[in-house]
């Protein structure tokens, strides 16, 4: 079994927000804003690669099947990882606490 993260197809992604307890990491946040361009009135969640240990405990939970598996490459030389994105801005999501979403 090799390595893996989660990737989100941008188009499927309704904005629910059901994957964000399912990531122990918290690698799972929504955009502060909605894109301009985007088609769905909610904004959508993305993944902030620098947190993703590729569990894959989250991709289970989308009921649009937004969420998949990305294999990374067996040598790290190769990997994504070694020159990540700049992440975007993501809002605080507050998991624990009176009003939080708590876990699954």
């Amino acid at each position: 079994m090799g390595q893996a993260m989660v990737g989100i197809t941008d188009s499927a992604c309704t904005g629910c927000d059901l994957c964000i307890p399912f990531c122990p990491f918290e690698a799972l946040l929504p955009l502060v804003e909605n894109p301009t361009e985007r088609k769905h009135p909610k904004r959508p969640v993305v993944v902030v690669e620098a947190a993703c240990v590729g569990c894959l405990s989250c991709i289970g939970s989308c009921p649009t099947g937004a969420l998949h598996e990305i294999p990374l490459p067996p040598k790290n030389e190769a990997s994504p990882l070694l020159e990540p994105p700049t992440p975007p801005d993501t809002a605080p999501v507050l998991r624990w606490g009176r009003h939080g979403i708590g876990w699954p």
